[in-house]
């Protein structure tokens, strides 16, 4: 036996009350009553259940007329707002026929038809983007969401649902029985948003899951942007970028209308990456093919100036991750350093000794203070390695924090950045080539 799930027993003369009261105030389609009382009964959709609470209000009217607790002018009313059966039985009554007045909330557009027509435009969406797993969406407008809101607010129904969960359980239900597509709620290639305006209007727009894929990549050339780099004037201030490679590489292949991608942070543009290679995610965005073997996918990216290695697929908590503990990665870098005066190597074992388990305070560096805030940050450099290259070069490797800025480390940025090389062997220094080797994966 199927227990109700009402906590206290049915009371049917309330339930009626109920269904008078919210005809008295205005016209409700079948569909629109349905759903203030959508969590009675089972088995029933809003249009059902809509008809059986008019046609349960249409047995206690007549009782009332016959026991004259209700007059002409009362039942007209309640006839205008209701429609069938109501009409029908003022019509028997009176012999007079009755013209049924709009429904408050969808102007009597809601119906059978109407769902399937949503249906059928969300079929062809998906079908023509090649999609088999889908869910749907529905955004409705203000004024129809007032509507709503008001007449629930008015009446103090409880177990009303809205009509947008009605749209979207109702087409999702005649896409799978009529298509055969089957709604897939944990990970579906594409979400159907279906917009309605006040006047129950429709557009179906397809917003479909980009194709997510997680490896790490190589910057074996300097002067490569991460993304797009334009001027002012609007010309190119680097050749090429990572974002572009795999563009043009990848949206071909997936039909795709763009690729973005997003990294454990990011080298400067003249920086190399070795190495192991910095984790990223790849963004295939409104792809139309999602079949993909990885190895295909690495065999289509491989470059030897960038080199990009696919791993696994990925999703949006990967990029969360990958943006949330950048900074949380160590690094090892390496630099050139070249200095005006010659260096001993007794002053680079000291620069050696001091750099060992010290924290270092940079304000933002001068050279990114237009694009970005004038603040505070504490990193640690836990040991540095030098390595004379001539009498007024070293090469040295910090292995340090992520998000320390690593040229300004070497040259103190007009004090900005405390202590630093410069500063501790007392010259002016100046990194002349950086190479990422190592991140924390």
């Amino acid at each position: 036996m199927v227990e109700s799930s009402i906590s206290t027993p049915l009371d049917f003369n309330r339930m009626v009350e109920d269904v008078e009261k919210a005809l008295s105030k205005h016209p409700l389609c079948d569909h629109c009553l349905g759903r203030l009382f959508a969590k009675y009964g089972v088995g029933l959709n809003n249009r059902e259940r809509g008809f059986s609470l008019k046609t349960m209000l249409g047995f206690k009217l007549y009782d009332d007329y016959l026991s004259k607790k209700v007059g002409r002018e009362s039942l007209l009313a309640l006839a205008e707002n209701s429609g069938e059966p109501l009409t029908r039985m003022f019509q028997k009554l009176f012999t007079e026929s009755v013209n049924p007045k709009k429904c408050f909330i969808c102007g009597g557009r809601i119906s059978d038809e109407w769902l399937d027509s949503i249906a059928e435009a969300v079929y062809e969406k998906l079908r023509e983007a090649s999609i088999t797993r889908f869910i749907i969406g529905v955004k409705l407008s203000n004024k129809l969401r007032e509507k709503e809101l008001s007449l629930v607010a008015e009446t103090g129904f409880t177990r009303a649902e809205s009509l947008k969960n009605e749209i979207k359980r109702e087409v999702g239900k005649r896409v799978m029985i009529k298509y055969g597509l089957m709604p897939e709620f944990e990970k579906p290639e594409a979400t159907a948003i279906v917009k309605v305006n006040e006047d129950l209007d429709y557009r179906v727009e397809l917003l479909i899951t980009p194709i997510m894929l997680k490896g790490v990549y190589n910057k074996r050339g300097r002067n490569i942007s991460h993304v797009p780099w334009f001027t002012k004037q609007g010309g190119r201030r680097y050749p090429l970028s990572i974002q572009e490679y795999l563009e043009s590489r990848l949206t071909i292949p997936f039909k795709a209308k763009k690729v973005k991608i997003h990294a454990a942070g990011r080298e400067d543009v003249d920086a190399r990456t070795l190495g192991a290679g910095r984790p990223l995610v790849i963004e295939i965005v409104e792809p139309l093919v999602r079949s993909y073997d990885i190895e295909t996918v690495n065999e289509l990216i491989r470059s030897d100036l960038v080199e990009v290695r696919v791993r696994e697929p990925a999703s949006r908590r990967d990029v969360e991750f990958l943006k949330q503990t950048s900074r949380e990665r160590r690094k090892v870098y390496r630099l050139l350093v070249v200095s005006p005066t010659p260096l001993s190597e007794a002053q680079l074992s000291e620069l050696e000794a001091y750099f060992r388990n010290i924290s270092i305070q940079q304000r933002t560096p001068i050279r990114i203070l237009a694009r970005k805030k004038d603040v505070l940050r504490v990193r640690k450099v836990y040991e540095v390695k030098t390595k004379q290259v001539s009498s007024t070069s070293f090469e040295a490797l910090v292995y340090c924090d992520g998000g320390l800025y690593v040229k300004e480390l070497v040259h103190c940025d007009q004090g900005r950045t405390n202590p630093c090389f410069a500063s501790i062997l007392n010259t002016e220094l100046k990194p002349v080539e950086l190479d990422v080797l190592y991140i924390e994966h």
